[in-house]
């Protein structure tokens, strides 16, 4: 079942979102409670209608068929020119010559002090870090991976496809080794040999991963660093990647 909500955006963010959230199958029949996992561009997760380009995850059918009991709450991105990039991103970029303003942890902010206070006091959460994951892809991906090493104390869980970390190594490493704080955090991070392929960015960004990772655990995290053979940078590739980061993480 998926409802929807509708939010009123404040600054610095631009224009109204749309909130779909995935309730189990059993929800309304038992009075339990559940883990959440909040995804970026939840418009790609459940409905081809709604996706940017025509096809979703098809993550509403996994989470039916195999009665995962995990409340989904997926946030629509802006559609304002590169507003979902600057969202999405924790450092200001220069890209293709155009500034962008990194807004990503006022982003997380929002997400940590409005979106999930919402989700706990309507829904029948579990609201500890143990029980709330974070995940995205592309620019979600990135973000998803910045919260597990930056906002540890909140999310446990880390689902990373296809990150693009290729925009900021460094500032992003550099937070990494600073941060002390991933003891019993897992990070699924992936990436589609294609993509690499096309980018020719192959060797560069699964040493680029691997080092990550063992960065991360060494901070006491537990990594799974994936190349998805025949995996390409869209949502028919992520979809297929679903039951990999279900069985890692729950």
């Amino acid at each position: 079942m998926i409802e929807k909500k509708y939010i009123e955006m404040k600054e610095p963010f631009s224009g109204n979102r749309v909130i779909n959230i995935y309730l189990p199958n059993d929800y309304n029949e038992r009075r339990k409670k559940y883990p959440v996992l909040y995804m970026f561009d939840g418009h790609n997760l459940f409905f081809d209608e709604e996706a940017a380009f025509g096809k979703s995850w098809g993550m509403k059918e996994y989470l039916e068929n195999n009665d995962t009991q995990l409340i989904v709450v997926g946030i629509q991105c802006s559609f304002e020119g590169n507003e979902r990039m600057s969202e999405y991103s924790p450092y200001d970029l220069n890209y293709d010559g155009e500034f962008i303003e990194g807004k990503g942890d006022k982003y997380l902010d929002w997400m940590i002090n409005v979106i999930k206070p919402m989700i706990d006091s309507e829904y029948r959460t579990k609201t500890d870090k143990k029980n709330t994951l974070i995940g995205g892809s592309s620019m979600g991906g990135l973000m998803a991976a910045y919260a597990g090493i930056k906002y540890s104390d909140i999310f446990s869980k880390c689902i990373c496809i296809s990150p693009s970390f290729e925009l900021c190594y460094d500032k992003f490493m550099n937070d990494a080794i600073a941060s002390q704080s991933q003891k019993g955090t897992k990070f699924f991070m992936s990436i589609g040999s294609i993509e690499l392929e096309l980018n020719n960015t192959a060797f560069e960004f699964t040493s680029y991963m691997l080092e990550l990772c063992h960065i991360l655990q060494s901070n006491g995290a537990n990594c799974y660093p994936r190349v998805v053979i025949g995996g390409e940078h869209n949502e028919a590739s992520w979809e297929k990647q679903i039951p990999a980061f279900m069985e890692y993480l729950l």
